[in-house]
């Protein structure tokens, strides 16, 4: 196996894995976003609400 080879799949890999991660990132960035938004208008401080939206929305 030569090294182009092995950097070519090592590429491969890594571009499959951001196709596949991505989307379920993005949604917990803007699930995080708004629930981040929400606690600063209405000044509510719990740590765990913003963890449960993010998790019923990444599952």
């Amino acid at each position: 196996m030569t090294p182009e080879a092995v950097l070519a799949y090592g590429r491969t890999a890594m571009e499959m894995l951001v196709l596949v991660c991505a989307p379920v990132l993005i949604v917990a960035l803007v699930v995080g976003l708004a629930v981040s938004l929400f606690q600063a208008v209405t000044q509510i401080n719990e740590a765990t609400l913003s963890f449960l939206p993010k998790l019923l929305a990444v599952l």
